[in-house]
């Protein structure tokens, strides 16, 4: 998860990637975690992915995105460095939370 956290995907439109290279990085980061966990993964010409295990006809899905806003000023710790501090990662999501920056 850490190094996920280190991947500038600030969302850009690209003509080689639909979201840019940030994005396609961190889509191609999380789908070969995944494959490595086990799961079959698909790579949708860069629009969205996923990871699916198992076999049956209901299934259980998970949905997220993987693009972040401009970093910006005014962190506490640095926004793409999932800091260890106090036992905890500090990833950047706090302020998307919109909760106090840490």
């Amino acid at each position: 998860m850490q190094e996920l956290l280190t991947i500038e995907s600030v969302a850009w439109r690209d003509q080689e990637k639909p979201f840019g290279n940030g994005v396609a990085q961190a889509l191609d980061y999380t789908l070969s975690l995944c494959q490595r966990m086990g799961f079959h993964t698909k790579n949708a010409d860069g629009l969205y992915g996923y990871a699916e295990i198992g076999e049956g006809a209901e299934i259980i899905g998970c949905l997220g995105h993987l693009d972040v806003v401009p970093a910006g000023d005014g962190w506490h710790y640095p926004p793409y460095a999932g800091t260890i501090d106090g036992g905890k990662m500090r990833p950047r999501q706090h302020a998307l939370a919109r909760r106090e920056r840490h």
